[in-house]
């Protein structure tokens, strides 16, 4: 038998199909890849209260925001049973100073947030909301700082948003409006 006589598939530029060392490597890279990715996935619930958290530090920031570029007083106020929060202008009537939100769920127009009924936090809630010592609210004067009721500067405060996967603390700073967040264990 002739060593020419048997096919060369090795360094054969039109051949076809992969080797047993190639199936085997890409077979191992997807294994590794897979076990990367399914303890991620299996933390999806942990997007919904951290989600919630972006949202509060995102509205926190946009009433300071508002308060500076409308040069008027804007509040935060909290649920006192840890539903939700909803935005206000001065007077502050929770239920006829609401601001304006063009893009609120339902159409209403108002710039509430109720984690009970939007299907993307159910099972979020507010906890330990206090600011000034007392308060349920924060409120940003004209240049964007936190004031306490008596238009002084304000000490700051707190509030804790818990989920089904955890628990997180923002924190308001006085004087500054700063905000933080942290995990709580």
């Amino acid at each position: 038998m002739r060593s020419s006589s048997l096919p060369k598939l090795i360094g054969r530029p039109g051949r076809r199909g992969f080797t047993l060392i190639e199936i085997l490597i890409v077979v191992t890279l997807m294994g590794i890849a897979a076990s990367l990715l399914i303890p991620n996935m299996s933390n999806a619930v942990s997007f919904e209260t951290e989600a919630a958290v972006r949202q509060i530090v995102a509205d926190l920031s946009f009433a300071q925001s508002d308060a500076m570029a409308r040069q008027a007083p804007r509040r935060v106020l909290f649920a006192e049973d840890g539903s939700g929060y909803r935005i206000l202008a001065s007077p502050f009537d929770p239920e006829n100073d609401v601001l304006y939100d063009p893009i609120s769920d339902g159409g209403s127009g108002k710039y509430i947030v109720n984690f009970q009924t939007d299907e993307r936090f159910r099972m979020v809630a507010l906890e330990d909301v206090v600011f000034d010592g007392a308060n349920n609210y924060i409120t940003y004067d004209a240049i964007g700082g936190p004031i306490n009721g008596e238009n002084a500067s304000s000490i700051g405060g707190s509030l804790v948003v818990s989920g089904s996967d955890g628990r997180f603390q923002i924190n308001v700073s006085g004087f500054t409006g700063r905000v933080s967040v942290q995990r709580l264990e």
